[in-house]
């Protein structure tokens, strides 16, 4: 079980999925209420929903749930899930408002990196919206690469980030691009 103090009172560890999903259902909306949020469609006669939500919950892949505290209470989290054998998908990460600017987010960041690393993972992906510098700045700072844009069709324009833990793959793949780094 994944567990780290990050200082000034404040730790990282591994939560239950009911431990996210009460926290989610407190701050999501709060959190991203500029988000356009559109509804799955039912397709498939009363039964599709119902298997989209069972795909959505199952633990056959690896998923990784990790909770930012200040003592007992969580003020900020992370959460994703393999998406192959080597890719890890920093699906959603988020600090209340109250406890930005403190590099909260940073922290949580490494934490992450720490522990999909210890799975074994090669990559690191994520998307995110271009106006989101709170969350941009920390992953580019850590080196992950900006390897694509995206719009879709309910969370709009998006920028797709990249952190490869194999040196000489991210060389290599920085060469590609045509950044001699």
């Amino acid at each position: 079980m994944f567990r780290k103090d990050i200082g000034d009172g404040f730790s990282v560890r591994e939560v239950s999925a009911s431990e996210m999903r009460v926290c989610l259902a407190e701050n999501f909306e709060s959190i991203f209420s500029n988000r356009l949020e559109v509804a799955a469609v039912e397709s498939h006669g009363g039964q599709g929903l119902e298997r989209l939500s069972a795909r959505r919950q199952s633990e056959q892949r690896f998923s990784l749930r990790l909770g930012v505290f200040l003592l007992d209470r969580m003020v900020g989290w992370h959460f994703g899930h393999a998406t192959d054998a080597e890719t890890y998908y920093m699906q959603n990460s988020a600090v209340l408002p109250e406890f930005r600017g403190k590099g909260l987010y940073h922290k949580l960041l490494l934490c992450v990196l720490e522990k999909v690393k210890d799975e074994q993972f090669q990559v690191v992906s994520s998307m995110h919206h271009p106006n989101n510098p709170g969350v941009l700045i920390p992953k580019l700072k850590a080196g992950f690469v900006i390897t694509g844009t995206h719009f879709h069709e309910r969370f709009r324009s998006l920028v797709e980030l990249r952190y490869i833990f194999d040196l000489e793959r991210r060389k290599n793949f920085n060469r590609s691009l045509g950044l001699d780094i």
